[in-house]
């Protein structure tokens, strides 16, 4: 049972993120949301073109683990009460993560996209789970993908856990900068008051 949860995982969370959401914010505000590759720089482009790297890799990876088991050359642990915690603990972790981005997609309202849409200022979202953190749907994603990377402990797993965490944070700095330009001193003082990922961590001083 335990090696079909990582893709049980992903396909839930990319139902929920690229299918439900952008559905739902059709049928609400008239657009899908997605604005991804829609930028002149480079940079962000290539940002995007990694996001969709790693949701290819951990699909595949999964699936693969779903039909045959790796080999235990390729996981960091493969038995042992270490594995049975780590299983037990990326269960947890993953469906946690999953439900932290549902539940924060749908309080960032019609101001929700995937990809930064520097044309439109659709309103700055501070309560609901944006009363403790800036970035609670990347905090979910993360926690998805160690939970991903606890259940099918492989080194790529590993790999993918540390880019998407490196991703993350430079996809935070370019959306802030944005944030920044377009609501001035309210996203400044928010940015003051709320953590990055965290209500603790990462208050802009």
């Amino acid at each position: 049972m335990w090696r079909y949860l990582p893709l049980a995982g992903v396909v839930l969370l990319l139902s929920i993120a690229c299918c439900l959401r952008p559905l739902l914010q059709l049928r609400r505000h008239g657009s899908f949301g997605i604005f991804l590759f829609n930028s002149r720089g480079l940079t962000q482009n290539l940002r995007d073109f990694l996001l969709i790297l790693l949701a290819i890799l951990l699909l595949g990876q999964a699936m693969v683990a779903a039909a045959h088991p790796p080999p235990a050359a390729l996981l960091v642990t493969a038995s042992g009460l270490a594995h049975e915690i780590l299983q037990v603990t990326g269960a947890i972790v993953m469906f946690c993560g999953i439900g932290l981005v549902a539940v924060a997609q749908l309080h960032l309202g019609a101001s929700w996209r995937i990809g930064i849409d520097a044309s439109t200022q659709p309103g700055l979202v501070t309560d609901g789970l944006y009363r403790c953190s800036r970035n609670p749907i990347y905090l979910g994603l993360l926690m998805t993908v160690a939970g991903y990377a606890a259940l099918l402990p492989t080194w790529l797993s590993i790999g993918l856990l540390i880019g998407a965490y490196l991703g993350v944070r430079a996809q935070t700095t370019a959306e802030e900068a944005y944030l920044l330009k377009t609501y001035g001193d309210t996203y400044r003082d928010y940015a003051r008051r709320v953590g990055r990922f965290v209500p603790w961590l990462g208050k802009n001083t």
